[in-house]
């Protein structure tokens, strides 16, 4: 990594001279926003000028003298007030950081910081009562891209959707579909008051009839021996008589009708490429006497206390802003007591990292999952959880109404459909967790350079273009008339411009996003760079000529041709963090 390893050498030298008093923290080495400063600026000067008790400026030339000044990948030093250090790098450095580029292909910017670390990321888990809203698109979007990310950092990854499907709202759901089955085969059904909009329900229902037909109902309409009928597999295992309502066995009724929903909601995600290694159920963390064994551990370990008829757990004491109930007086658990065996689960599966993505609606949800995790044992920074912010669907102008359990809605589903799944990705990807998003369904659709992953893809596209007319040309150099890694050749590319050294330098930085945005959970830093080197690659396009036409006919200017093959070569690996394609054709 670029910047990593001259920040590695910088705090080396420092620690060497000042010892413990080196790190205070804050020492950055970055690009400095003035393009004519150099190509990489400190700020260690103006950091350690309270610990050594001298200028920054006299504080830099020290560093400059003995330090920096010997190191071989840079030249042109200049120290600018109030302290910084600014220097530019060497072509021959350039040239050795791209060779990286042709040596490692596809896994060019991957790196093995998390060697032997499991991680597991778990998010979206929305409720299975209805079709995705927007925001789960864009958790799904940013959790799958940061498993991507985590991956290319030499992390053992696990995505993991966690199905709510025991408790009041399952239950609901349940009954609500139960209704509209009944209703279908012309049985008397009251769908309940508050129950879910019928046509969200309806979806599940119809498929569950495809599947299943009258299997449910206490007497069978049609003719013929039940094994001969679709849903005799699940006759086998009705038990009971009945839920009085009409349905043979309304505890299998549910389990399927929630699979079906589940099934649906991970249809929604695999449109825009969001798919998982694993569906935990909630229920199973009920199954046998687990839920008996939580209990029974939690008394012994003095993290539970009764009052007032219930079982309550004592968050309070680690952190929480209140003591948290685990069994209700009337015997039953809570998604409280969900939680913790939860997240027991994931301790006791190995994970060495542990990471829930969650909407903003569940902020309060910080405090008690921390106060589990202390309670448990978990050590610091092993648990870690993410808010995410709202987000807004901007169409003509207009904000889009997305409320779920209210009338029509706009829905995941229908987005997808309408700008396709690789702007879905990119949009949601571009904007940090913490911050509110609009998404511009207009400008998601746009085919043009406002559009930001059209400009991105174009520019991959462009290059495809470019080795197409190059193949086609001729006489031209036959050493490139195979765009491909295997030939090239360093002594040649083009570094001697302005734009193309800021090109190999935005190339050669490519390991430090990777890593970077692993360690800040960052997607966004991703869509970011893509946008830059698509932008430079335009701007180099235009200004130099790649192709030319002469009297003897075409000719190529070959260390362009390189250069813009490592640029592609790079765009395809950073679009493929985020799961969005790169068109030869556009």
């Amino acid at each position: 990594m670029l910047i990593g390893d001259l920040k590695k050498k910088l705090i080396e030298y420092l620690e060497n001279k000042l010892g413990d008093e080196a790190r205070t923290g804050g020492i950055a080495i970055e690009e400095p926003r003035n393009r004519d400063f150099g190509d990489l600026s400190t700020n260690a000067a103006m950091v350690l000028a309270p610990v050594m008790k001298k200028s920054p400026m006299d504080i830099a030339q020290i560093i400059v003298d003995e330090a920096i000044s010997g190191w071989e990948e840079v030249e042109d030093i200049s120290i600018v007030k109030p302290g910084f250090i600014n220097f530019k790098l060497r072509i021959g450095y350039l040239i050795e950081a791209l060779k990286e580029i042709v040596k490692d292909r596809e896994s060019y910017g991957e790196n093995n910081s998390g060697r032997g670390v499991k991680i597991q990321l778990e998010y979206v888990s929305s409720n299975p009562t209805g079709d995705l809203h927007i925001g789960h698109g864009r958790w799904g979007a940013l959790g799958d891209a940061l498993a991507n990310i985590y991956k290319a950092n030499g992390y053992e990854v696990q995505k993991e959707y966690y199905v709510n499907d025991y408790g009041t709202q399952a239950e609901k759901f349940a009954q609500c579909a139960g209704a509209l089955y009944l209703e279908h085969f012309k049985r008397k059904a009251d769908y309940p008051e508050d129950g879910y909009p019928r046509d969200i329900v309806a979806v599940a229902v119809q498929k569950l009839i495809k599947k299943y037909q009258d299997s449910f109902l206490f007497e069978h309409p049609k003719s013929g021996p039940a094994s001969e009928k679709p849903g005799h597999e699940i006759k086998d295992r009705q038990e009971k008589a009945g839920d009085g309502k009409g349905l043979k066995d309304s505890s299998i009724f549910k389990q399927e009708i929630i699979k079906i929903m589940t099934g649906h909601i991970g249809e929604t995600l695999g449109r825009m490429g969001v798919e998982f290694d694993r569906w935990f159920y909630e229920s199973s963390l009920y199954e046998g006497k687990n839920f008996e064994k939580t209990v029974k551990d939690l008394k012994a370990r003095d993290l539970v206390y009764d009052n007032d008829g219930a079982l309550w757990f004592r968050s309070s004491r680690y952190g929480d802003e209140k003591d948290r109930v685990v069994i209700r007086g009337d015997g039953n658990p809570t998604y409280f007591a969900s939680d913790i065996m939860y997240l027991e689960s994931k301790t006791e599966r190995g994970f060495d990292r542990i990471l829930y993505i969650l909407g903003a609606d569940h902020h309060g949800y910080v405090d008690r999952l921390i106060a589990i995790g202390r309670a448990l044992g978990i050590g610091e920074g092993r648990l870690e959880i993410i808010i995410g912010q709202l987000v807004n669907i901007v169409k003509d102008g207009q904000a889009i109404k997305m409320s779920r359990r209210s009338g029509k809605l706009y829905t995941l589903r229908d987005l997808v459909e309408e700008v396709g799944k690789d702007a879905v990705r990119y949009f949601f990807s571009s904007v940090s967790f913490d911050t509110p998003m609009d998404f511009d369904i207009g400008l998601a659709k746009q085919r043009s350079n406002q559009n930001p992953v059209y400009y991105i893809q174009y520019a991959h596209a462009r290059i495809e273009s470019i080795f197409n007319k190059i193949r086609g040309a001729a006489p031209v150099n036959m050493n490139l008339l195979d765009m491909s890694l295997d030939r090239f050749d360093f002594s040649q590319l083009e570094l001697k411009s302005g734009s193309g050294k800021q090109m190999a330098k935005i190339l050669a930085l490519y390991p430090d996003i990777v890593y970077s945005s692993c360690t800040n959970n960052a997607p966004h830093m991703i869509t970011q760079y893509l946008f830059r080197l698509a932008t430079e690659f335009h701007h180099f396009y235009n200004k130099h000529r790649i192709l030319k036409d002469t009297e003897d006919g075409p000719t190529v200017e070959p260390g362009r041709v390189g250069l813009i093959l490592l640029v592609q070569r790079v765009l395809r690996n950073a679009l493929d963090l985020l799961d969005i394609s790169a068109p030869e054709k556009m």
